[in-house]
């Protein structure tokens, strides 16, 4: 690993370099990381994102290579590495069997930048996961003599009709999805041996913590620094509920609120200073009548929330779209976007406005279906399922990458005890993967603001308790350690 004390340049070294990864100026960020790699040529980050941005395949090889000498542990860099050098062998082979008997490397690595998915597939994780003058990176083994040596926004448009948008016939995406082993290590120790976030970690963390009393799925709402920093409860004496999700810019939150005299659940809106507060459905001024209100999320220029409900008239929930412009309510204000009998959770926007992934359960419409992640078209309301694996993924709890480019989600596996964490690209171009695999449940995944880390919660070690992984590295941080039941669901600037 990294030096424990991290060198102050090479840090804001490697800040910008990362930065600039994420930009898609891939000179900068190979400059940067090249002179991050020089001054501390141990720096597993360094070196895996200098990977990311280099275009060529065996400097990509040497720089992951580096990392498992650094970390053997990486499962990351050790797959990615297992992809190149599989696809160098698979063409190879094509080649060969074309009649070419003295085949090289080059031509190999030719015949992989023109047609190999494999290699395609693995430079649009690297830049899509990841962000997305010629030095030679140091070889493994030079690495390794060393570490020996060294002891070491525009508005979205609203369907002409309120009422609910024109019945659509999903379009299925192939079943391709097979289970993967995880590759991931468990989080079977206790929760000391973790080691806390860094402290450079920004922004807050949204969560409901507490003692459980009565209705286990309620607790008081809290906000944490995401370093650890200034945990505080925001939610008013003896108020509980649970699925808080802050605004874009984290001046207010929304969250279902648990009535415990009738047992309801309704959407609540008030700043983080609670000083204003108000039910969502004084936005759209009380009519309809909408039952279990849940899994809130916001539009991504604060404008308005989504949400599913479940309208008198219906047997299932479905997706809802609320504009907050009006605070005196207004009937328009509310807009029903799905009207089938599918089971819909957790809505998520991407960045730009104009989808909705969210979870559906589909077993009432189909006797041999399950769960699966579909996404809701806001311009032409049609809707596409992502995934096509019925019961043998059962997803939910999905979030968009701040890019647009991946979405993480929660997932059973069928046979497991259960859920694990993974994501997959937003176009569908590949199917999931399990990126974090510990002993217990692994819940409601998010991406950092940045990008760079995904907030979840775990009982793994005994607890629910909140948990930081770090995608460049595949370290996991623990960031709430104390025996009350702390389940996470957002992650605010």
């Amino acid at each position: 690993m990294s030096d424990p004390e991290p060198n102050p340049q090479i840090e804001q070294l490697l800040e910008q370099g990362i930065k600039a990864a994420h930009s898609a100026d891939k000179a900068a960020a190979r400059a940067l990381l090249e002179k991050v790699v020089e001054l501390d040529e141990h720096s597993e980050k360094g070196w895996f994102w200098l990977a990311a941005v280099t275009d060529d395949i065996e400097e990509k090889k040497i720089c992951l290579g580096n990392v498992l000498v650094i970390n053997p542990d990486n499962q990351r860099a050790r797959s990615l590495l297992e992809q190149l050098e599989g696809a160098f062998l698979g063409e190879r082979a094509a080649l060969l069997g074309q009649g070419k008997n003295n085949v090289n490397r080059r031509e190999v690595y030719l015949a992989i930048g023109l047609g190999s998915a494999a290699v395609i597939i693995l430079v649009v994780l690297l830049v899509a996961m990841l962000g997305g003058g010629k030095k030679k990176p140091a070889s493994p083994v030079a690495v390794a003599n060393n570490t020996e040596q060294a002891g070491g926004n525009a508005p979205n448009a609203a369907p002409a009709e309120t009422t609910g948008p024109p019945t659509v016939t999903p379009v299925p995406r192939p079943a391709t999805w097979t289970p993967a082993p995880s590759s991931t290590p468990t989080l079977s120790a206790p929760p000391t041996l973790f080691a806390p976030p860094p402290s450079t970690l920004r922004g807050e963390i949204i969560m409901r913590s507490g003692e459980v009393i009565g209705d286990p799925n309620n607790e008081p709402i809290v906000l944490i620094g995401a370093n650890g920093s200034a945990p505080r409860t925001i939610t008013p004496p003896n108020a509980r509920g649970h699925s808080p999700a802050l605004s874009p810019d984290s001046s207010e939150y929304v969250y279902v609120l648990y009535a415990p005299g009738t047992r309801e659940e309704l959407l609540q809106i008030d700043n983080i200073q609670g000083t204003d507060p108000r039910t969502a459905s004084s936005y759209w001024a009380g009519s309809p009548t909408l039952l279990n209100q849940n899994n809130p999320g916001w539009l991504p220029d604060g404008s308005g929330i989504v949400f599913v409900a479940r309208s008198m008239e219906s047997a299932t929930p479905d997706l809802y779209r609320l504009s907050l412009a009006n605070p005196k309510g207004d009937p328009k204000a509310l807009e029903r976007l799905t009207t089938d009998d599918a089971i819909e959770s957790w809505p998520s926007c991407s960045p730009d406005g104009q989808q909705i992934v969210y979870a559906a359960d589909l077993s009432k419409m189909y006797a041999t279906s399950g769960t699966e992640l579909r996404i809701y078209n806001t311009v032409s309301a049609q809707i596409t399922t992502l995934t096509n694996n019925a019961a043998d993924l059962i997803e939910a709890a999905p979030d968009w990458s701040p890019d647009g480019a991946m979405i993480v989600f929660q997932g059973k596996a069928r046979g497991a005890s259960g859920n694990d964490i993974f994501w997959m690209p937003a176009s569908g171009a590949s199917p999931a993967e399990k990126i974090i695999d510990t002993a217990g449940d692994d819940i409601q995944p998010r991406f950092s603001p940045d990008g760079q880390y995904i907030v979840f919660s775990s009982n793994g070690t005994g607890n629910w308790d909140v948990f930081i992984y770090e995608i460049a590295t595949q370290n996991t941080y623990q960031l709430t350690t104390s025996p009350q039941t702390d389940i996470a669901n957002d992650w605010g600037p």
